[in-house]
């Protein structure tokens, strides 16, 4: 079962808030996390970009080419993003992108082994983090704290994002972000969706 922490926020500042999830269960929640990119959700991949993850998903590796791969977006060359919730199932991948030609490396991976490679301890996250876990109010976001985190507290893990806590699903979380991102620029939700990847690599590679 999944609770979740009150709507209260600050107005006009973004906030964080914590919602309690189940990896196994409550995947919507999970994909909210840093480094997990979700092509079944608002924005899904290209047609030619899905085919050939299809095709690494299948055999675990694809060699072949995207036109204008190397010049346009897509969440294969995204350097936040390790893992990918794709067609219903998650995958740990890599890609390697040259002009148009595309090596993809992709191994499907349980979601509560995602939740705990990610997972930072409650004792090790910032501050204002463990204050919305333990008061279930969102808390205002300050400094240099990454607006996406997963946390695990004495085997209960949780997702700590931008915006007012999640209740089932991610649209709640996403319809936020985009109210966010029209008021404030979108260049504010990218750069703490930076802040929060180089977070957790910074401490992954301490560890």
């Amino acid at each position: 079962m999944m609770l979740a922490a009150s709507t209260v926020g600050f107005a006009g500042t973004p906030s964080l808030s914590a919602t309690e999830f189940d990896p196994e269960t409550d995947h919507d929640e999970l994909t909210s996390g840093p480094s997990i990119h979700d092509a079944d959700g608002a924005s899904p991949p290209s047609d030619d970009v899905r085919d050939a993850f299809a095709a690494a998903a299948a055999d675990g590796h694809y060699e072949g080419t995207i036109e204008n791969a190397s010049d346009r977006y897509t969440f294969l060359g995204d350097e936040r993003y390790e893992f990918v919730r794709f067609e219903g199932t998650f995958y740990e991948f890599a890609a390697d992108i040259d002009g148009d030609r595309v090596v993809i490396d992709a191994e499907e991976r349980d979601p509560q082994s995602i939740a705990d490679e990610l997972a930072v301890d409650f004792a090790d996250a910032p501050d204002p983090i463990q204050e919305t876990i333990e008061t279930g109010e969102p808390v205002e976001l300050t400094g240099d704290t990454p607006g996406r985190m997963i946390v695990v507290d004495d085997g209960t893990y949780y997702v700590v994002t931008l915006g007012p806590p999640h209740h089932g699903s991610s649209g709640v979380g996403l319809t936020f972000l985009a109210g966010v991102a029209i008021l404030g620029g979108g260049l504010l939700i990218v750069g703490i969706g930076v802040v929060g990847g180089l977070w957790l690599r910074r401490r992954r590679r301490g560890t």
